[in-house]
């Protein structure tokens, strides 16, 4: 009797085991859940600081201006020029054409000094630079004579910033005008110029290079760029001057097309010859 008694409790716990069993396991399963979530809310939490940090765009400078500089690359000449200007027999130009020119006086090259409106033109030791380059834009043609043709050009030079040979103030009623660079000219026909032709000297008949003065249209071709006071100084100022046939008003044209191809070498960079 005793042994159906315990056997009775054993069931009576083992079914209340049995409908007590659904219950734990669902207390388990809201307890994962409750974790998952507190994980699944803290990587939440975690994340806008992240993406705040990474859109937030550091405070930066105020743009400036960029300088302005002069060019440093030497411009080449187009792929087609015009046939060239014939000055007088051996002696002739290509508009368009870039050229170094070189004073037989002092052996010095025609130079803008520096890169800025108004500014000036000198002689100085060869280097090769845009500064030293000289385009003849043609502007007009004129008949003095029968068969004899005059030939107008505008002269840019290639180291300023679409600057051209001046005269300031465009006076020219006296000696020693200031010549210099502007895009603008500084008033009618100021920035006209002729060539014309000079003697090579003996001591340079065989260069075959032309030599001409290079004169103003606007002091109708009675003054031209002279180098002052005669000197064989770099750095000496160039100016415009009565005459054209004194040796520091005279200038060999050299092609830099040539020069770069090394079909001849500059006056610069050339043992010069002694006077006989």
């Amino acid at each position: 009797m005793k042994t159906v008694k315990n056997l009775s409790r054993i069931i009576a716990v083992l079914l209340i085991l049995t409908m007590c069993l659904p219950f734990v396991f669902a207390c388990g399963e809201k307890s994962d859940a409750g974790t998952s979530t507190t994980e699944s809310n803290a990587g939440t939490e975690a994340n806008p600081t992240e993406e705040a940090a990474t859109t937030t765009a550091a405070p930066t400078d105020p743009p400036t201006e960029k300088e302005t500089l002069p060019p440093t690359e030497p411009p080449t000449d187009p792929a087609e020029l015009p046939a060239p200007d014939v000055i007088s027999e051996g002696f002739e130009i290509i508009p368009g054409a870039r050229y170094y020119l070189w004073s037989p006086n002092s052996h010095l090259y025609l130079t803008a000094d520096g890169d800025y409106k108004y500014a000036g033109i000198c002689q100085d030791e060869f280097t090769g630079g845009p500064d030293q380059m000289f385009v003849f834009e043609k502007v007009r043609e004129e008949e003095v004579a029968e068969g004899v043709v005059r030939y107008i050009y505008k002269i840019r030079v290639l180291g300023t910033r679409d600057g051209y040979l001046d005269i300031e103030d465009a006076d020219v009623s006296a000696d020693g005008a200031s010549v210099i660079c502007m895009s603008e000219p500084e008033g009618e026909g100021s920035q006209e110029w002729t060539l014309k032709k000079q003697s090579r000297g003996k001591i340079y008949e065989d260069s075959g290079l032309p030599v001409f003065s290079v004169m103003s249209s606007l002091a109708k071709n009675s003054k031209c760029l002279d180098v002052d006071g005669v000197s064989l100084d770099p750095g000496h100022k160039v100016h415009l001057w009565s005459g054209g046939t004194a040796n520091n008003q005279k200038w060999f044209f050299e092609l830099v097309s040539d020069v770069e191809s090394g079909k001849i070498i500059p006056h610069g960079l050339q043992e010069i010859p002694e006077e006989e």
